[in-house]
């Protein structure tokens, strides 16, 4: 079991450095448009628990840069839940008509959101991007948009759709749904990691709690973070816990119904325990119980265009990673190990745990790339060039 911020690998000055260089080039770039309009007509990003994805608006209002954020549809008032507030910050639903089930609203209703981001963009030199899905409608009547963000569902859009032919740039978070826009427009597809704030004054460095029961196995493995059957391989977990008596299982997250029952059966199973969801910032203690990260991810569409963060959180606190081979885990070949088969993995996690190997090159380097400033400097690079 790890002890206490023992293994955890530092934040370098130089990385830091390296990060606020690139950054502060970037910088005059967002100051001289003025205005960020963050726009998913599918996806929540302010939803509670939030994505990563906000990190991206804070830092560009901590730096005096307006941020309007079009946070899903709705014909009703919505109040998102915003964890900090700025004058410059705006977040809220694009507005929608009510019975949409009728064709003809429902087109008259794409029109009126077409028109109420064309108002905002309007409003000096704004820069439009679409975060994970646009309405094709909506994309086909706006003149303009400059980032499109591909989000967990690869196949959400079309590379031959309006949104990727109009959007200047194609971010992917991952290697196959990068492969996937790459061949139809090289000039303007990057793969970009998603943005993550992560720093030593996040997490809270609390005292191991109890988070297992008394007898539980000193060694453990486990998962922190929602896991749902359509993206979660409950089989290949399942096949671990009995596999490993002498090994501990913990999982913390949220799951659906479906997934509870799976949870219920698995706590038949005396090395095996889960606790509910607990806040990112307040991990620090779980993380010092796990000796191995266990990212079973099943081939979902769901999930096909993701990339698992805890990879990088994983790595902050010394705790090796091992995940199946699907589309999430694409640009993780060569990082970590990957298989999907159930006893390669099997014998893959236990040697992680065993062996221990030095991660503080590769969490440095994927700091780097996933830290929001190298993010939003990616963009300025970008469209810059264009």
């Amino acid at each position: 079991m790890q002890t206490a911020l023992k293994h955890l690998n530092p934040i370098t000055t130089s990385v830091v450095s390296a990060i606020e260089a690139r950054w502060q080039k970037a910088l005059p770039f967002f100051k001289s448009r003025g205005h960020v309009i963050f726009v998913s007509d599918r996806y929540r990003f302010w939803d509670n628990p939030g994505f990563v994805q906000q990190s991206l608006a804070k830092t560009l209002v901590d730096y005096g840069v307006k941020v309007t954020w079009l946070d899903g549809i709705s014909w009703r008032s919505s109040s998102p839940t915003v964890p900090y507030s700025s004058p410059i910050l705006k977040v809220q639903s694009l507005k929608c008509l009510p019975a949409r089930r009728f064709s003809f609203m429902d087109s008259l209703s794409a029109d009126w959101q077409a028109r109420q981001i064309s108002k905002l963009q309007k409003q000096g030199e704004s820069l439009t991007w679409v975060q994970g899905s646009l309405d094709e409608r909506i994309s086909n009547q706006l003149d303009s948009i400059d980032v499109f963000s591909v989000f967990d569902d690869a196949f959400c859009h079309s590379p031959e759709n309006h949104l990727a032919q109009k959007s200047k740039l194609i971010l992917s978070q991952n290697a196959f749904t990068d492969d996937r826009f790459r061949d139809l427009y090289p000039n303007k597809a990057q793969l970009a990691l998603p943005p993550v704030e992560l720093n030593e004054h996040f997490f809270q460095k609390e005292s191991p709690r109890k988070l297992v029961p008394e007898n539980f196995p000193k060694k453990i493995m486990g998962y922190l973070g929602a896991f749902f059957p359509e993206g979660f391989d409950f089989e290949i977990l399942e096949k671990c816990i009995r596999a490993l008596p002498d090994w501990g299982f913990l999982m913390v997250g949220r799951t659906n119904a479906e997934g509870s029952q799976k949870i219920n059966q698995l706590k038949e199973f005396p090395n095996f325990c889960h606790k509910e969801w607990i806040p990112r910032e307040k991990l620090s203690s779980v993380w010092q119980l796990l000796d191995v990260n266990l990212m079973f991810y099943r081939d979902s569409r769901a999930n096909s265009g993701a990339y698992p963060v805890k990879v990088l959180e994983s790595m902050y606190f010394g705790v090796p990673s091992v995940a199946t081979r699907v589309p999430k885990t694409s640009s993780l070949e060569g990082i970590i190990p990957l298989s999907s088969d159930p006893d390669e993995l099997i014998h893959l996690a236990r040697a992680e745990a065993i062996l221990k190997k030095d991660q503080s090159k590769v969490f440095e380097s994927l700091y780097y790339e996933m830290h929001p400033k190298v993010h939003l400097a990616r963009v300025a690079e970008a469209l810059s060039k264009g």
